[in-house]
């Protein structure tokens, strides 16, 4: 049931920054619901670092944190990716591509 919400409250998150139109196209989560990992993912690079060198994180890890209070889970990371890269370093596999890059 909780990981239901954690995926409602992230979509919500999610459609609202789309609006943005910086590049960023969808979210997802990698872990636990209590501690999950929060990765953003840009369509490219090029689109990815114009958002970070703007600070974008900011708002966006904000904007995270305060979706997921109300059910009492806290990020233990958040990171940024590109469509691009998956495409470039893991043949667009995505599964490969957390793999390659998960916390240890």
């Amino acid at each position: 049931m909780t990981e239901r919400r954690l995926i409602s409250e992230l979509t919500e998150v999610c459609e609202g920054l789309k609006k943005q139109d910086n590049g960023f196209v969808w979210l997802t989560h990698l872990g636990h619901w209590r501690n999950p990992e929060i990765v953003a993912v840009f369509d490219t690079e090029i689109n990815r670092n114009r958002a970070l060198e703007k600070n974008w994180e900011a708002t966006f890890i904000t904007q995270v944190e305060i979706a997921l209070e109300g059910i009492k889970s806290k990020p233990v990371s958040v990171r940024f990716d590109s469509e691009e890269a998956c495409a470039k370093q893991s043949q667009g596999n995505w599964d490969t591509h957390f793999a390659k890059s998960a916390i240890h």
